[in-house]
């Protein structure tokens, strides 16, 4: 999944981003809420989850934004993809480039919307963890995408030195099926058919709330993973150098995912 130029700029600040819209929509925070974070206090985040949870009107909308935001991760690795294999893209690429564009806009739009419609405690959890440039790459999701067989599964950084254009900001995360480099490293192609069979397997998972889901849910919204109590932004991780899995072998990647996880 290595970046081309047209979605290449400089690297993010590790400083929080505010979205001048966080000023006004996500409600006014409790007084819990001011306290904890006055005190510096880590659980406001758990605080905010757990009153959350308990009282949460339509928690499928969190969910509807998680599947348009792999969406999104597709058209993108997508579009890196057509950009990688062609130097000077011909008629046939360009109408897919354009086709692609056209996408990721609609997208954009369906994931406003999901994300204007959380809830006000669940908003505001979620700008705060995604206030992090790299939020995605958490232990846990990156132990997700070792699992599907990923690039953080070979140490090939892909997924950690993402570069992004503002444009394009929406599809930062981990391999779809679209990862060119993930591709490469399979040796084979998958079929329309079972793309298609896969991301309905994808979908019918978030519809119906698997143990795995909300796991992943918990950790893209907020940042927390169960009952662990450690600052999620400590989560935030990296796989190994390809240069040190070259030297240690798999058992090197192996080691280090069971240390991390």
């Amino acid at each position: 999944m290595p970046s081309s130029s047209l979605h290449r700029t400089a690297p993010p600040k590790q400083a929080a981003h505010h979205n001048p819209t966080d000023m006004v929509m996500g409600g006014e925070k409790t007084e819990t809420e001011i306290k904890l974070e006055r005190d510096g206090n880590i659980n406001a985040q758990r605080y905010r989850y757990l009153t959350w949870r308990k009282n949460a009107v339509h928690p499928e909308v969190s969910y509807e934004l998680l599947d348009t935001e792999e969406s999104l991760r597709e058209v993108v690795q997508e579009e890196i993809s057509i950009l990688e294999e062609a130097t000077a893209p011909g008629a046939k690429a360009e109408e897919r480039l354009r086709a692609l564009n056209k996408k990721y806009w609609l997208l954009s739009q369906k994931w406003w919307y999901c994300r204007s419609d959380l809830e006000d405690l669940q908003l505001r959890g979620f700008n705060l963890w995604r206030s992090h440039p790299q939020w995605y790459m958490h232990r846990m999701l990156v132990e997700e995408c070792v699992g599907r067989q990923g690039c953080c599964a070979r140490g090939c950084g892909c997924c950690l030195n993402q570069k992004m254009l503002p444009s394009r900001s929406l599809g930062v995360g981990h391999c779809t099926l679209e990862c060119a480099c993930c591709r490469r490293a399979r040796g084979f192609e998958i079929s329309p058919t079972d793309k298609k069979l896969l991301k309905e397997q994808f979908k019918n998972t978030i519809q119906g709330g698997s143990y795995r889901i909300t796991r992943y849910r918990q950790v893209s919204i907020w940042g927390l993973v169960g009952d662990n109590r450690e600052d999620p932004f400590g989560m935030i991780d990296a796989p190994p150098s390809y240069d040190e899995i070259e030297r240690k072998g798999k058992k090197g990647l192996l080691d280090w995912v069971q240390t991390k996880f």
